[in-house]
């Protein structure tokens, strides 16, 4: 799939943009501070809601602005459709041809985004949470069933957290123990039908792209012991979760891991080494969901120049062009590794929040 008509006003320095990106490669060219990561965020908000760089809501509006909106409409394998979403301080709006959606859930199905941004080592050295949501991303996309079951996990794990935090064994906590247990298997067999499919595309690109490091291995870890059940894991821990106020085992504490020769990249890969690692994952993302989907997602490369040296850059230039996908591309300049791109080209400069095809 991919955007014919972006529109954005009131995302950080963004007013009253429109633009009418090709199918192909889109170039945003300008000075560091112009808003060129602005207009990827904007895609990126388009489907999840939120942006892919840190800070809330806040950091997301314009200064003064009660509300940021984004339009878009795009050509997918089921036709043309239309996507707006708005977003104030306190709520956020939706809308999917016209009609408005009841989550974001909608959005993220009409226009999946995977982004490589100076962020993406976070993917290796930050916390689970971002890995977690990572892979996620993926199930979600390829599993009908997972957005679901992760609403409905979530809430039993509201719930029991907040009967925990009372400090007392009561009927109600065991009732809500057996359905958290029960989602929470649930879930993790969605994860687990699409982690050997990860694993392998995972180890593979890595072999290419960092065979000096020695032989890769990406691991599993499910969020409680392999050994056991996940409700007999919550009854052994019953009192150090009445202690603490929250629950302590299950898949909202799974985690995926790198390694080489048994090293973890994490512990002993240099920054470098770490970006290639996520820059893997990203486009093991994408080839996967075109595997399932039948279509590539959009592919957003935020100040590719300094992120990858201009080897890594070509090829990433060649993985976007065999994924067939619409990329957005952002740099001070245009890059010596595009002058390869086979499609279709666009353009465009942007400057103090205003963007012109050029």
């Amino acid at each position: 799939m991919f955007l014919t008509r972006l529109d954005i006003d009131g995302l950080r320095c963004l007013r009253a943009v429109s633009m009418a990106p090709c199918a192909g490669l889109n170039l945003l060219v300008g000075d560091n501070g112009a808003g060129k990561t602005s207009v990827l965020e904007a895609l990126y908000v388009l489907g999840a809601g939120k942006s892919f760089r840190s800070g809330g809501t806040d950091a997301l509006l314009t200064r003064g602005a009660s509300a940021l909106q984004v339009y878009g409409e795009c050509e997918s394998g089921q036709g043309k459709v239309r996507l707006g979403f708005e977003r104030t301080r306190s709520s956020w709006r939706g809308l999917l041809n016209g009609e408005r959606v009841a989550d974001l859930a909608s959005l993220a199905l009409a226009v999946p985004v995977v982004c490589f941004s100076p962020e993406s080592h976070e993917l290796v050295s930050g916390a689970s949470d971002v890995r977690r949501r990572f892979f996620d991303w993926i199930v979600f996309h390829v599993e009908p069933r997972f957005a679901e079951a992760h609403r409905r996990y979530a809430r039993a794990l509201r719930q029991r957290n907040q009967l925990l935090k009372r400090g007392l064994v009561d009927h109600e906590l065991r009732i809500w123990t057996a359905q958290l247990a029960e989602l929470g298997e649930e879930l993790e067999a969605l994860r687990e039908t699409v982690f050997p499919r990860f694993r392998e595309a995972m180890i593979r690109s890595l072999g290419e792209m960092l065979a000096e490091l020695g032989e890769p291995a990406v691991l599993w870890r499910r969020g409680w012991r392999e050994e056991i059940g996940l409700a007999e894991r919550l009854t052994m821990l019953e009192g150090r979760e009445l202690a603490v106020g929250h629950t302590l085992a299950g898949p909202h504490r799974a985690d995926w891991s790198v390694s080489f020769d048994r090293r973890p990249i994490r512990e002993q890969g240099s920054r470098g080494q770490q970006k290639l690692v996520a820059l893997a994952a990203v486009f093991v993302a994408a080839h996967l969901y075109r595997h399932w989907r039948a279509q590539p997602p959009i592919v957003a490369l935020d100040d590719l120049a300094s992120e990858l040296d201009i080897e890594h850059q070509r090829r990433t230039v060649r993985q976007c062009s065999e994924l067939g996908a619409q990329v957005w591309v952002t740099g001070t300049q245009r890059l010596a590794a595009l002058d390869a791109w086979p499609g279709l080209s666009t353009m465009f400069h942007v400057e103090h929040g205003s963007v012109r095809p050029g």
